[in-house]
């Protein structure tokens, strides 16, 4: 069963742990996990979330597929998925300053909910991925959109056409991975400028999500709702093989390099 386990580890700081083993694959039941959790940070007045993953080797592999597959294949939906949108939406938009913690993998909507949050830290042994290309797909919860306007057009369509895992040392090279520590510390180093940052006056915290956020998309939700449309289109009969395929190597034991590798 999917949980999402809060704590506050520092003054003004909150803590939201993913845990869906034994890959956190992002599914809708986990998804809604995680937003309780953000609601209770939320009301906990914290001013900051760290949103991390309590599965070894894992922050996310990627969206749970089933879910994708039974949304398009005549099968009953297991929730309601309009969560990635708005699990997405709070973590950009929401009032609590979000970064996202990554120990492992942040592959596919992993790597989603890493670029909606407001800042990202990694351990030297991260890595992210668009593998939708590889689907056949494209990411649908904001990652072309969050990706391009993050790094920009020519670096986002390289990210999102070859589907190759980027290590965390690149990212950080690109500007969109803030700050690589040691994985060992990674946890408690997140935790310290997660810290240091909610000493801020939250009202200079709030502005500067406001200010930034406001003139960086005059059109967001244009521009998710064409990739939610463009994410439709892209499902066809040959999309759901290769989905069912990946998902049968994830089933057998499969590691993410392994399940994505059509060569195979």
């Amino acid at each position: 069963m999917a949980a999402a386990h809060v704590s506050f580890p520092a003054d003004g700081v909150g803590m939201v742990l993913m845990d869906n083993p034994p890959k956190n694959f992002g599914s809708y039941e986990l998804l809604a996990r995680v937003q309780e959790g953000i609601e209770e940070v939320k009301a906990s007045g914290a001013r900051v979330l760290l949103l991390a993953s309590d599965v070894p080797g894992y922050f996310m592999a990627h969206a749970w597929l089933p879910d994708v597959l039974n949304a398009y294949d005549g099968g009953k939906p297991s929730g309601d998925p309009r969560l990635w949108r708005e699990v997405t939406n709070e973590l950009e938009r929401g009032p609590l300053v979000s970064i996202s913690v990554n120990h492992a993998q942040a592959w596919g909507g992993g790597a989603e909910l890493s670029w909606a949050c407001n800042l990202r830290v990694s351990g030297r042994s991260g890595t992210y991925c668009q593998v939708e290309s590889i689907l056949g797909v494209v990411p649908g919860a904001g990652g072309t959109v969050r990706l391009s306007r993050l790094v920009g057009q020519s670096k986002a369509m390289e990210i999102l056409i070859s589907g190759e895992p980027m290590t965390a040392e690149e990212l950080h090279g690109l500007g969109l991975v803030n700050k690589v520590f040691d994985d060992k510390t990674l946890r408690e180093q997140a935790i310290a400028w997660g810290a240091l940052i909610a000493t801020r006056p939250p009202w200079s915290l709030q502005a500067c999500k406001r200010g930034i956020l406001q003139a960086w998309d005059m059109h967001f939700e244009d521009a998710c709702r064409i990739e939610n449309y463009i994410f439709n289109s892209t499902m066809r009969p040959r999309t759901i093989e290769i989905m069912r395929k990946i998902q049968d190597r994830y089933d057998a034991g499969a590691d993410s390099w392994e399940a994505y590798d059509l060569q195979r």
